[in-house]
């Protein structure tokens, strides 16, 4: 699995000083510490997820090669990913679509910069609907 990003998302993304940051590509399925929406779920979400280098992250145990360094997302979730996806910006819309060749997997890739973020209470919490 690769996932490229362009020049001009990349450029969009400079302002969150990646190389000090692990990425997360979460297919938000309910579960794991940054879902807030618990198992209660219907549907799915994609987002980018920024948090500190080292940062425990025993949920995001797969790893996706990136133009911009690794990228890692929850196993189980593989199959909402294709083998080659790309992450472009939409200067018209201020959107970054996440692409495949075979579909369009979310018209805008939310990015959540949790870097300077205590967690520690968060990523133990059980969720209820």
């Amino acid at each position: 699995m690769n996932i490229t990003f362009t020049d001009q998302a990349i450029e969009r993304l400079q302002r969150y000083e990646l190389s000090s940051k692990k990425m997360l590509l979460d297919f938000d399925d309910g579960v794991g510490p940054f879902s807030a929406v618990g198992s209660c779920s219907l549907d799915g979400d994609y987002r980018l997820i920024l948090v500190k280098e080292d940062l425990d992250t025993p949920d995001y145990n797969e790893k996706i090669t990136s133009n911009l360094g690794d990228v890692f997302i929850k196993d189980h979730t593989a199959v909402q990913f294709d083998d080659e996806m790309e992450v472009r910006f939409n200067p018209r819309y201020f959107t970054m679509p996440l692409v495949s060749p075979k579909r369009v997997l979310t018209d805008n890739l939310e990015v959540l910069d949790l870097s300077k973020t205590d967690l520690n209470s968060q990523i133990d919490r059980a969720h209820d609907c």
